[in-house]
């Protein structure tokens, strides 16, 4: 695979430095394109950053390490520490913010980032040509072969996908999977079916919703005691803004209780940790390993 002239630069510039300077170093990237020697990854405008993240600059990039610092946890938790061969995933990547992190700790030419809208990725290649980013259609198959990651990684990905598409995109996880893989995602929390009503009574009040997804929010889980006994349930519980046949139908509110996973995919995956703790991150956060089936 060809990797543009000085795409391990900041590899080898910022590989030996701790988690908390590469942050330090990475929201600096912000105002200094250059440090030390290496060309640093663009951003792109503050309103896309807005419009996928609600947020842009130094607190997506916290927000970002955050999750980071998780994912490096629980790698070495289940024993497959990252490593600078290993490659890595990010599933539904925008443009490019999470898979950035990871040039510290693995080769640019093993990072990808995959997602399905397009002027997202443009603006992806654009800011970090270094990377790999691939396109995905709303279904698997992905362009790759079987066993190709060590690792995949998204976020606030499986808090959006109805059940449809997360039972194809796990099945399609473990196909590209190496033997003893991780996938690292979240999900909304059961702690979400109460934020929605809270968007609900915000509104009724008169009070104005500072963003779109909170309107979306508030239109989502509107029986709230049927949410609760169906997460009880362990059932997948998603709400659209739209209804079949539409494509975005697919697209919403999502939230997976443990049960699920267990029942759903435990014939695929182990079950490494189903972080819900609002003090470490906002959302729920499942780490999984490839268990090899006949």
């Amino acid at each position: 695979m060809y990797q543009a002239p000085g795409a391990d630069a900041v590899f080898d510039r910022f590989g030996s430095c701790s988690d908390e300077d590469w942050l330090n170093v990475l929201v600096s990237s912000l105002r200094v394109p250059e440090i030390n020697g290496a060309r640093m990854p663009d951003f792109p405008d503050e309103s896309l950053q807005q419009e996928i993240h609600g947020h842009s600059g130094e607190v997506s990039l916290h927000e970002a390490h955050t999750f980071y610092r998780e994912i490096k946890a629980y790698a070495a938790f289940a024993g497959r520490p990252l490593a600078a061969h290993q490659r890595l995933m990010d599933f539904g990547c925008g443009w490019g913010r999470m898979a950035r992190l990871f040039m510290k700790d693995i080769h640019a030419l093993n990072l990808f980032g995959v997602d399905s809208t397009e002027r997202f990725l443009m603006e992806a290649r654009r800011c970090n040509p270094a990377l790999n980013f691939l396109t995905c259609s709303l279904v698997p198959p992905l362009i790759v072969a079987p066993e190709t990651f060590d690792t995949i990684i998204s976020w606030s990905v499986f808090s959006h996908l109805d059940e449809f598409l997360a039972n194809h995109w796990m099945r399609e996880f473990h196909r590209v999977l190496k033997p003893g893989g991780l996938v690292m995602f979240t999900t909304q929390s059961r702690r979400f079916i109460s934020f929605c009503a809270e968007m609900r009574t915000r509104r009724a009040s008169g009070m104005r919703l500072e963003h779109g997804w909170y309107e979306a929010c508030a239109d989502s889980f509107v029986d709230e005691a049927a949410a609760n006994s169906r997460y009880e349930a362990g059932q997948f519980l998603h709400a659209a803004s739209v209804q079949p046949p539409h494509p975005q139908s697919h697209y919403g509110e999502a939230i997976i209780p443990r049960g699920y996973v267990v029942s759903k995919w435990g014939h695929l995956f182990r079950m490494i940790e189903f972080l819900d703790n609002p003090v470490r991150l906002p959302q729920v956060m499942i780490v999984l390993q490839k268990i090899d089936t006949v």
